[in-house]
């Protein structure tokens, strides 16, 4: 459970989220911000070691499958084989043709909504949750196709 949890995209997503939303909230209400700036700050830190220390339990329990804090590359790499290499390729792929559209469509949104504080953050955040599920499509589709092929051996 644990490790699914530290290698799940949506843990990601969800610490994006959070982080996003607060930033967000910050722009948009200073005042509502600074009222609860200590209790938002000390939140954010819990979050983080939080996610370190689940990270560390993580890496005593499975010392095979490792995830370097020094290194951090992200986790939805698996280079194990030459298979995972290529379907992490794939993912990368579709990922990058969608910032190739993505980036001037926010550059548009974010020229046109700019008044209000909180469009680039909201930009940011979709971008970000976006790529993560065009990732993670991918690269279940993929693993789908495996698991299915593996069933027809049998």
């Amino acid at each position: 459970m644990l490790r699914q949890i530290v290698r799940s995209p949506l843990t990601v997503m969800f610490i994006l989220a959070l982080f996003m939303g607060l930033l967000g909230l910050g722009a948009a209400a200073p005042d509502v911000f600074e009222a609860y700036d200590r209790v938002i700050l000390t939140v954010m830190v819990v979050i983080g070691v939080g996610f370190f220390l689940l990270v560390a339990v993580h890496n005593r329990r499975h010392p095979s499958s490792k995830i370097s804090m020094a290194t951090w590359t992200p986790y939805e790499f698996k280079e194990e084989d030459e298979g995972l290499k290529w379907i992490t390729l794939q993912a990368c792929r579709k990922v990058y043709m969608f910032y190739y559209y993505a980036i001037p469509a926010a550059a548009l949104v974010i020229f046109f909504f700019g008044d209000r504080r909180f469009v680039p953050f909201a930009v940011l955040f979709l971008m970000g949750a976006i790529q993560y599920v065009i990732f993670w499509r991918e690269e279940r589709k993929y693993n789908r196709e495996q698991d299915a092929d593996e069933d027809e051996e049998f």
